[in-house]
């Protein structure tokens, strides 16, 4: 994630009442291959940053990120954020023509995904769905 996005996003999801940031950052392709594999079920925020919507949507993403880890735990569930422009292959190979873009892979394979911004319960409703099966 930008590091310009920090510090806002800390003390947004301060007064959320969330005191650690459990989104995990992919910093290459490499990591991002591993990541997916990390968990049963892996949701990947693909981001930019110079995206507005991406701005508007990390919040959501990390509040619900936070919810779904409590509930769930880190083996049944991970949470990523990736910078496309440092993965410009692994996106292209996603199909991912926009950002935000949200990816679930399960057993390291994409199997659902979103295109643009979303509210937290239809975030989490994606996400659970496949977290039940």
């Amino acid at each position: 994630m930008t590091e310009a996005y920090m510090p806002w996003l800390q003390e947004y999801l301060k007064d959320m009442g969330i005191d650690e940031i459990v989104v995990k950052t992919a910093e290459n392709e490499e990591e991002l291959d591993k990541a997916v594999c990390r968990h049963s079920t892996t949701v990947v925020l693909f981001s930019s940053p110079t995206c507005p919507a991406c701005a508007a949507y990390r919040p959501i993403f990390y509040t619900y990120a936070y919810k779904a880890l409590k509930k769930y735990g880190e083996k049944k569930v991970g949470f990523y954020e990736a910078d496309v422009y440092n993965m410009l292959e692994k996106a292209w190979e996603l199909g991912i023509s926009a950002t935000p873009t949200t990816i679930i892979f399960k057993k390291c394979k994409p199997v659902d995904g979103i295109i643009g911004l979303v509210d937290e319960e239809y975030l989490a409703e994606l996400v659970e769905k496949h977290l039940e099966k």
